[in-house]
């Protein structure tokens, strides 16, 4: 059992996930909101909030996920962070449903709740033991796979932009969800001491990593708006961006580290994210309605 010092700050650091995983995911929801509302064709009767500043303030509720990060591993490593992530498709999900109008089937709700449960039980088992200090993480294999994400995620997303949109849904959720929890994973190894973690940098080569990291968070919300442009539905695309969100710290920290895998646990949480994953973004029947109340946008086409 781990110390009643490293519980508490990996208690903060998990209620920090909370909240930020509530802002992050409902700012998707909002920022898909404004895209679909300056897409749409102009009627008489204006929206009672314009359609900019909608978008707006969903930007800005976005940016500030290097800052929930940041302050979650003060208290305690990166994955204890990550593994609330799951809890926010809540927030994303009703406001989907209610706002956006989105269709979302009974089996796609099972698959949401999946990963919410994928979630907790990879955060309750990460709770339960000694906390995987990223202080030795190699800084090469942290930039190399950071970066070979990177260059991987857009192609991804230019390679099946004729396909289903579901599957769309699939490759900028894993795209986007792997290059915001890769930037969380570098700031982690940049922030992380010898006995404990800091605020901010210590020293010039953990700065710059630190500095470099923001690049994730830039690739993510590009793919993110990317996705928004092609149609996809927010809370499917959310979906899968969780679960990738959650899953690939815990995939690549022992890498990193040059330790063991993962732990039969966390492996059950990954099973019930890749499970949920799959039911979230299976094929609909029915053709998803992204658009906002009384408003219809043009059909797609013309993006990349």
């Amino acid at each position: 059992m781990i110390g009643g010092g490293i519980a508490t700050g990996a208690l903060i650091a998990m209620v920090i996930g909370v909240l930020g995983t509530s802002v992050i995911h409902l700012s998707k929801g909002v920022m898909k909101l404004g895209i679909s509302r300056l897409q749409a064709v102009p009627e008489a009767a204006p929206p009672a909030l314009p359609a900019a500043l909608i978008y707006a303030v969903g930007i800005g509720m976005n940016f500030t996920n290097p800052l929930w990060v940041i302050v979650a591993n003060r208290f305690a490593p990166t994955i204890y962070y990550t593994s609330m992530y799951g809890l926010g498709l809540i927030a994303l999900l009703l406001f989907s449903r209610y706002v956006l109008r989105e269709k979302v089937q009974a089996r796609q709700i099972t698959g949401v709740a999946l990963i919410m449960l994928g979630t907790l039980v990879i955060g309750l088992f990460e709770f339960t033991r000694n906390p995987p200090s990223l202080y030795g993480a190699s800084r090469f294999r942290v930039i190399l796979v950071a970066g070979l994400w990177l260059a991987a995620a857009p192609l991804a997303a230019l390679l099946v932009r004729r396909r289903a949109i579901a599957l769309q849904e699939v490759v900028f959720g894993i795209a986007a969800g792997g290059m915001a929890a890769l930037e969380a994973v570098v700031k982690g190894v940049a922030q992380a001491g010898a006995l404990e973690s800091t605020f901010l940098p210590r020293g010039g080569a953990n700065w710059a990593l630190f500095i470099v990291s923001f690049l994730g968070a830039a690739g993510a919300f590009g793919m993110i708006q990317w996705s928004f442009l092609r149609r996809c539905r927010a809370s499917m695309m959310g979906a899968v961006y969780t679960a990738t969100y959650a899953a690939v710290p815990l995939m690549i920290v022992p890498f990193l580290l040059g330790t063991a895998g993962v732990s039969p646990g966390c492996l059950a949480g990954i099973g019930l994210l890749v499970l949920g994953a799959l039911m979230v973004s299976s094929p609909s029947h029915t053709a998803p309605r992204s658009d906002p109340p009384g408003r219809s946008a043009p059909a797609p086409g013309g993006y990349p």
